[in-house]
């Protein structure tokens, strides 16, 4: 297991619905492990973090056309608000992976200046 090997951040971004149950949380916080917060999720859970809660972690792909689209400033206002809520009590992450029309820059800038 990774934590015989290594006590820092781990996170895991599912690709099966059986690890939006409950039963999967408790594994997961048990070994410290977070569950991402993938747009758009890739096995049909909501986006909403998981597991351990010592880390947030979203990961955006673009939607609705995955790696291209850009995300609206009403859809980056929202998140704002969800990651200010989490600064401060809890190490925070987001990574923009709608690389392919290079639109993952422009929406991370306009996220920070949300944040700040």
């Amino acid at each position: 297991m990774v934590r015989s090997r290594y006590d820092g951040p781990v996170v895991c971004e599912p690709r099966n619905p059986t690890w939006f149950t409950e039963r999967a949380d408790a594994l997961l916080r048990r070994y410290h492990v977070a569950r991402v917060a993938a747009d758009p999720s890739p096995a049909g859970g909501t986006f909403a973090c998981g597991g351990w809660e010592g880390i947030a972690y979203f990961r955006l792909h673009g939607s609705p056309r995955t790696y291209w689209s850009r995300y609206e400033a009403a859809y980056l206002a929202e998140l704002a608000v969800t990651i200010a809520g989490l600064a401060g009590r809890v190490d925070v992450w987001c990574v923009f992976d709608n690389t392919a029309s290079g639109a993952a820059l422009e929406n991370a800038w306009e996220l920070r200046t949300l944040v700040s």
